[in-house]
């Protein structure tokens, strides 16, 4: 079917060793979900299931829920994207997704190490994740631009392992945006409270080539933003300005950030 994605997996040795196989398809499902909870928000309940298996090289073939449709397609064409090398991020393709990718780096190394994982969908060769997929990677990171600012958005998760972090919802962009908060006991009470509410969050903002928001380094401040009910609403369009109705507020935003 045509929301099918299928992934070959070519050994360097004659035969892929079982270690091999599992590392494939544990990155394979990391990648998946990640790009499904940019697509689809981080409650999303999108499960993709194993359509087919072969040998030969390994080869498994997914298919996601019919909810999936859209991962689908975002997964085909941010591979495509960034296998053939470019400086902007894909759609539905933020960093967490972005990094899940370089992880795969791990498969071509060591001593049960991959050649490279064929990507086929739509009945053919959609890209080719090699060695290289890293460099790929770092190339998209590498190529935007950090400024002191704030972002408002919608706190979707709480992660206390290793770094503290919150991933908002950038409401512009509607991207999740990871932000890097202090590790001590009043931030992590503090983000708890706020945990599913409408935040400002001000730092040192990373934002991708294109202007699209990466990440938040160095918190300084998260504040609840959630509008008031009580107040009275404006009989007014909330975007006035003619140049930002015919751009849409992504566009005019990277534009407003000198990368648009």
């Amino acid at each position: 079917m045509e929301n099918d994605l299928t992934f070959v997996i070519d050994p360097e040795a004659e035969s892929a060793s079982l270690g091999l196989l599992l590392r494939s398809l544990e990155d394979v499902g990391r990648l998946l979900r990640a790009v499904d909870r940019a697509v689809h928000g981080s409650d999303s309940r999108n499960r993709w299931r194993v359509r087919e298996l072969a040998s030969g090289p390994p080869t498994i073939t997914v298919r996601p829920d019919p909810g999936g449709r859209a991962t689908s397609e975002a997964v085909r064409a941010g591979l495509r994207s960034v296998t053939a090398g470019t400086d902007s991020p894909p759609a539905h393709f933020p960093e967490p997704a972005l990094l899940e990718l370089r992880r795969m780096r791990r498969l071509f190394a060591g001593r049960d190490r991959a050649r490279y994982i064929t990507v086929v969908a739509g009945g053919g060769r959609t890209a080719r994740i090699g060695r290289d997929i890293s460099e790929q990677v770092d190339r998209i990171l590498a190529a935007g631009h950090q400024m002191l600012g704030s972002l408002d958005g919608r706190i979707e998760a709480i992660s206390v392992h290793g770094d503290a972090t919150v991933t908002i919802r950038d409401r512009v962009s509607r991207w999740p945006v990871r932000c890097s908060i202090p590790r001590d006991a009043e931030w992590t009470g503090r983000v708890r409270g706020l945990l599913g509410r409408r935040v400002l969050v001000a730092g040192n903002v990373h934002y991708f080539v294109d202007g699209t928001p990466r990440s938040i380094s160095g918190v300084t401040d998260i504040e609840d933003a959630t509008p008031d009910p009580n107040l009275p609403r404006a009989g007014f369009g909330s975007i006035p300005d003619p140049q930002v109705r015919r751009l849409g507020a992504a566009r005019w935003l990277k534009s407003a950030r000198g990368s648009g």
